[in-house]
C-alpha cells in the first residue's frame, strides 16, 4: 500500500533531520585547562561541542593539581585546549599521561606571547622561556586565540565548520566592541594617574594594549613568595612614583598587598580577575570579566 503524501513528507522531514537530533544528543567533547578557555570555546562552538574545563572557577591555573576526575575527563576529549606559554605548569605531565595521541591539542598562545616576564626564574619551573603568558588579557589578541578555536573545532567536526566560523565571526566583533568600551573608559584616567601596581605579574598585556604604566608587582608568579627587602622597595617606589591604587586578583592571598598599600598609604582593590572566571557574577563570561576589571580599575584609578 502507498503511503499517504502527507505521512511520506513527514517520514522524509524527520529521516532527513536525524543527522541533527544524533548531534544534538552528542556534542563534540572539548576540555579546557581554565574556565577563561572554556568560555571562549563555548562562544564559538554554541550547542554543537560540549566543553569541560579541567580547573574549576576560582582556582588558580598556573598550579592547579588534577584530580582522577580531571583525568577521566581529559580521557574523553575529541580536543583539547590550553593556553601554553608555560601559564599550566601541569599541563604537560597530564596531557601525557592519557597517552592519546590522535588527539589534537592546541596551544592557544602559541605565537602570541611576545613579552618578556620580568624576574623570570632561570630553573624553567614558571612561565617557559620567559614569556608571560597572560596574552588572553588582551581582547584584541583573544581574536586569534577564537581564530586557532574556530579551526580545530572544524578540523574535528567538519560537518559544523560553517556553523563554528560564522559564531567566531560573531564573537570576534563583541570582542571588538568591547576593545572600544575599554579604551573609552581608560581615557577616564588622567595620563599622569595611568599606572598600577599589582600583586601578580599578570596585566602586561592589558596595559600595553590601553596605555597603561605597570610599574611592579610583588610575586612574578603565584607561589614565589618576595623577600623583605622587595616589599620595602616596591614601597619605596609606589610613594616616589605617587601610584593611586594596586591591585590584586579574588582568587589569591592580598594579605601583603594590603599591608604594602597601608604602609604606602594607597587605595587596594582586591577583587581583579585573570586566570579564571567567577562561579557566578561579576566576572562569569570573558566579556564580563574585563568588563569588571576595567570598571574597578578607573574607578580605582581616577
Amino acid at each position: 500500500m502507498a503511503v499517504p503524501l502527507p505521512l511520506a513528507v513527514f517520514l522524509a522531514a524527520l529521516l532527513g533531520s536525524a543527522p541533527d537530533f544524533a548531534l544534538a544528543a552528542n556534542p563534540l567533547s572539548v576540555v579546557t585547562s581554565n574556565t577563561v578557555l572554556a568560555d571562549l570555546v563555548a562562544n564559538v562552538g554554541g550547542d554543537k561541542v560540549r566543553v569541560r574545563s579541567l580547573a574549576p572557577a576560582g582556582t588558580d591555573p598556573h598550579t592547579f593539581q588534577p584530580t582522577p576526575d580531571s583525568i577521566r575527563t581529559l580521557s574523553q576529549a575529541r580536543v583539547a585546549f590550553f593556553n601554553g606559554s608555560g601559564l599550566e605548569e601541569w599541563w604537560d605531565k597530564t596531557i601525557h599521561s592519557v597517552k592519546k595521541p590522535d588527539v589534537p591539542v592546541i596551544e592557544l598562545s602559541k605565537g602570541l606571547a611576545t613579552i618578556r616576564m620580568p624576574g623570570h626564574s632561570p630553573d624553567g619551573q614558571s612561565h617557559a622561556e620567559g614569556q608571560d603568558p597572560h596574552v588572553w588579557l588582551d581582547p584584541n589578541l583573544v581574536k586569534a586565540y577564537v581564530d586557532k578555536i574556530r579551526d580545530a573545532l572544524s578540523q574535528a567536526d567538519g560537518a559544523n565548520s560553517g556553523f563554528y566560523a560564522d559564531r567566531a565571526k560573531t564573537y570576534q566583533v563583541k570582542l571588538d566592541e568591547l576593545d572600544a568600551w575599554i579604551r573609552t573608559e581608560v581615557e577616564k584616567i588622567p595620563i599622569a594617574r595611568r599606572k598600577i601596581v599589582t600583586f601578580h605579574d599578570a596585566f602586561q598585556y592589558f596595559a600595553h594594549r590601553y596605555g597603561l604604566a605597570v610599574k611592579g608587582f610583588v610575586v612574578v608568579s603565584p607561589g614565589k613568595e618576595p623577600s623583605a627587602k622587595a616589599l620595602a622597595e616596591l614601597t619605596r617606589r609606589i610613594k616616589e612614583e605617587r601610584i593611586p591604587a594596586v591591585f590584586a586578583e579574588a582568587d589569591f592571598n592580598a594579605k601583603l598587598l594590603e599591608v604594602l598599600a597601608k604602609d604606602a598609604g594607597v587605595k587596594v582593590v582586591t577583587n581583579l580577575y585573570d586566570g579564571s572566571l567567577s562561579s557566578g557574577p561579576p566576572a562569569d563570561t570573558y566579556i564580563n570579566m574585563l568588563r569588571h576589571n576595567v570598571t574597578q580599575t578607573v574607578n580605582a584609578l581616577r
